[in-house]
């Protein structure tokens, strides 16, 4: 705990530290002009430069110290008599003055600019998550019915007085009530999910990890989901491992692969291509669907956005893709493709070696 106080009041003086040493480099500089040019009174407002940098980014603070420093430095090192903190002629006091009231006004502007850059970009995170909240509570609204709606038709059928059954019509009621109950899991894993990255509440769990067997893993799961497409894997034996979270990325091929299935023709094939460039891992899922516009990319991120198709699903498992992918230090996006269809394209960092 005491270690933690004394990192909290470097930390607080850390800004203060940085804005006197900047105004000391100043005056290094202004002391090289004084003996290059015979009378540069504008140099003064040289000192400016590092105190207006100090406002903006730390606040006032800092700021007026490196005001005071500027004017009792410069006092001291420039203005006659060299030395003392007096001062020998009225325009050399008068321009100390001025340098006092424009890096005081001038602090005070900077500051201000720094407080409203500030509440505009809390605003945007509130607005935003106003935005999320709204959405949220849109499709949840929606998206629950239908499920809900099947599973209480068929448990009411099946306890109905009297209502005569035989084997194969109850598997049947029960096997949509399984089906049903797994959407809603489903769905309520992914509001989860969605709301802790909302609240950067995602925990990345870091190891190294062998893409290809994470691969086969997501495919031989979804074995029932793609059944039917052939699968093509375009990955090299020598890919270097990947710096993730497991479950995270699994998530993320798996909601890739399922979009696949669900908005491109049965039947269609789908390819998974991975290659290292620099210390990324780039990993392409391509399908042989409909394709998506340009004019509809980034709007299918969001959250609820199921673009033009009946097909079933969400609309939150690419928002989730992206937030576990960004989360990593990767990108997700869609990308152009020579042939007809959607390629989806993400990064992640290979591993470094480090614990």
């Amino acid at each position: 705990m005491e270690s933690g106080r004394r990192v909290a009041l470097r930390n607080r003086f850390v800004p203060y530290a940085v804005t006197v040493l900047a105004v000391g480099a100043t005056f290094v500089v202004v002391g090289l002009l004084k003996s290059t040019v015979v009378d540069l009174p504008a140099a003064i407002l040289l000192y400016l430069v590092p105190i207006v940098l100090a406002a903006s980014r730390w606040g006032p603070g800092p700021a007026v110290a490196g005001v005071a420093t500027a004017i009792l430095g410069h006092d001291l090192l420039f203005v006659d008599p060299r030395g003392t903190f007096g001062v020998a002629r009225a325009d050399e006091a008068l321009g100390l003055v001025l340098l006092l009231f424009t890096a005081l006004v001038t602090a005070q502007l900077a500051d201000g600019a720094r407080r409203v850059a500030e509440s505009e970009r809390e605003a945007a995170v509130v607005r935003r998550s106003d935005e999320l909240k709204t959405a949220l509570l849109r499709g949840v609204t929606h998206t629950l019915r239908t499920p809900l709606a099947s599973i209480k038709a068929s448990v009411s059928g099946l306890r109905q007085p009297g209502a005569a059954y035989n084997d194969e019509d109850r598997a049947e009621l029960l096997a949509e009530i399984e089906e049903e109950t797994d959407r809603l899991d489903r769905l309520v894993g992914n509001l989860l999910d969605a709301s802790r990255l909302e609240a950067g509440a995602v925990k990345l769990r870091l190891h190294p990890h062998d893409f290809a067997e994470l691969v086969d893993v997501v495919l031989e799961r979804l074995h029932s989901t793609l059944d039917g497409r052939q699968v093509t894997l375009d990955i090299p034996d020598a890919l270097p491992p990947i710096s993730c979270d497991y479950a995270q990325i699994d998530q993320v091929l798996t909601n890739l692969l399922e979009n696949a299935a669900n908005y491109t023709p049965e039947g269609t094939p789908v390819t998974i291509r991975a290659r290292a460039t620099g210390s990324l891992l780039q990993i392409d899922v391509v399908d042989a669907g409909a394709g998506v516009p340009i004019s509809e990319r980034e709007r299918l991120f969001r959250p609820f956005e199921r673009g033009q198709t009946r097909a079933p699903g969400t609309g939150l498992g690419l928002t989730i893709a992206r937030g576990f992918v960004e989360a990593h230090g990767g990108r997700l996006w869609v990308a152009d493709t020579p042939e007809p269809g959607a390629r989806f394209v993400f990064t992640l960092p290979i591993w470094s070696g480090a614990a």
